[in-house]
């Protein structure tokens, strides 16, 4: 590898550290779950208070139009209501404290029904802030910055021992 290369890879790297984007990484923390059985497959994510529910026949994974979404959780029973565009949603509200939630989940489709078992784990950071993002993209500028500088140095140092080659 050339010295051009390894530069033209190290910048690259840097510029994917600083593009990539925090609220990508905060979306991955967000509580969620999925549970399946051979004839159902759900998959639950809470977002701003709500819980979107997406619901396939595990076979064909042909979203499942018109059923009937049950969870029980603590003692509580939530029905999802569906949405126009096939998802299902929940008010998010009983799972808004961290702890982890075991969830008894009943489908019923036309003539099939179904029991599923999943654990919602909704730890404290579960919801990150703006405040959390903004940090998060703080600290990868820094270290981008960081390893611009370094990068900078190396080259400017093995341009001078280059240099100073020729001239001898």
């Amino acid at each position: 590898m050339t010295r051009q290369q390894f530069f033209s890879t190290l910048l690259l790297l840097m510029t994917s550290l600083v593009l990539s984007s925090p609220a990508r990484a905060a979306e991955a923390t967000r509580p969620s779950f999925e549970a399946d059985s051979e004839v159902f497959e759900l998959v639950g994510r809470i977002k701003d208070g709500r819980m979107t529910l997406t619901l396939d026949r595990w076979e064909s994974n042909e979203p499942v139009r018109d059923a009937r979404i049950e969870i029980d959780s603590n003692g509580r029973s939530l029905v999802a209501a569906v949405q126009e565009d096939g998802t299902y949603m929940l008010d998010a509200a009983p799972f808004a404290a961290p702890s982890t939630y075991p969830l008894t989940i009943t489908i019923t489709a036309d003539e099939e029904s179904d029991l599923l078992a999943a654990d919602l784990v909704v730890s404290a950071n579960g919801d990150p802030s703006l405040t959390t993002m903004a940090t998060g993209g703080r600290l990868g500028a820094i270290a981008a910055g960081a390893l611009a500088l370094l990068a900078t140095v190396i080259f400017l140092a093995l341009r001078r021992r280059r240099a100073q080659g020729e001239s001898a």
